[in-house]
């Protein structure tokens, strides 16, 4: 839960349309959405009843606890809301005993990398055609 009066932060284990419309601007592929979810934990933040955001996290290493899609609704963005998302899964990373939470993102993705950055993430390294299924 977050601490702003109608500002919560939840788990969700139905995804809808409108939390797949939301991400797919994270990711442009409906299946790949669809079997992350089944092995992520999901977030939702809402500002009162709206979905301002998602974030589904998964653990693909035994350390380490991975965002792998976060998105904020356009209108709600450059309101604190996407890093809120991000102090969540660095509380679910702390609460689960890991020593990591790792996001990739696009080399030319420079709005995500600021934003990751701005929230403490450094480069750690480059893989090559990370996003190629």
């Amino acid at each position: 839960m977050s601490s702003e009066p109608g500002v919560t932060i939840q788990t969700f284990t139905d995804l809808d349309a409108e939390h797949m419309t939301l991400l797919l601007e994270a990711d442009p592929s409906e299946r790949i959405i669809h079997d992350v979810f089944t092995n992520s934990r999901a977030y939702e933040i809402r500002v009162e009843q709206a979905l301002a955001g998602v974030m589904l996290l998964i653990r693909p290493v035994t350390d380490a606890l991975e965002i792998a899609d976060i998105s904020v609704n356009r209108a709600f963005r450059r309101q604190g809301l996407g890093s809120r998302l991000i102090e969540r899964a660095k509380m679910e990373t702390v609460g689960l005993g890991l020593s990591r939470l790792e996001v990739g993102t696009g080399s030319t993705s420079f709005g995500a990398l600021c934003f990751y950055q701005t929230c403490g993430f450094r480069m750690d390294c480059i893989e090559r055609d990370y996003f190629v299924t």
